[in-house]
């Protein structure tokens, strides 16, 4: 995210709701890892806006570039991986300590797109420190969308905007 004066005054906060890797859901699938080789050569061929075969990803379309960024290691979107070292998490998450944003993380501890495997707790402890000390919340039992917790995720939101949320109107562009 690249910022300018007006634009940081223009956002005051911001809103991570299940910030997870979809490189290691992604993971677990079968077809990924020749899928991910595939989206390398046909980037190196020039190629990357093509897209992808439908077994990649059979939701909708994806181009190489994209499926790449978001399943190879270290992918341009690869975010918010419990792989990925303090200092990679910085690179990517860093930025936002130099914003004059608030930020909130909502975690779901049950998001189905997290594997086993993932310690939840550790992880968005670190992607809060990464984020530069952010404000967490985990809901626990929730869901990816939160659909089965939709009530308690309205309240953390409509209290972190009340909070943190303008004071009345400041016209960010003068």
């Amino acid at each position: 995210m690249q910022t300018n004066f007006a634009c940081s005054k223009a956002v005051s906060g911001v809103i991570l709701q299940a910030p997870v890797s979809d490189r290691e859901y992604r993971a677990t699938l079968p077809e990924t890892g020749e899928m991910i080789d595939l989206a390398a050569k046909m980037i190196s061929a020039g190629r990357g806006m093509d897209l992808m075969p439908r077994e990649a990803n059979s939701d909708a379309p994806i181009t190489a570039y994209r499926f790449h960024s978001l399943c190879a290691y270290m992918g341009d979107d690869d975010m918010f991986s419990s792989d990925l070292s303090e200092d990679q998490l910085k690179q990517r998450l860093g930025h936002m300590s130099t914003t004059q944003c608030l930020v909130l993380v909502i975690f779901s501890m049950a998001d189905e797109y997290v594997p086993e495997y993932v310690d939840k707790k550790a992880l968005v402890d670190r992607l809060c420190r990464a984020l530069g000390d952010s404000e967490k919340v985990e809901i626990k039992w929730g869901n990816h969308a939160l659909s089965n917790r939709v009530q308690e995720a309205v309240e953390v939101i409509v209290d972190f905007v009340k909070r943190e949320g303008p004071k009345g109107w400041d016209d960010p562009w003068s």
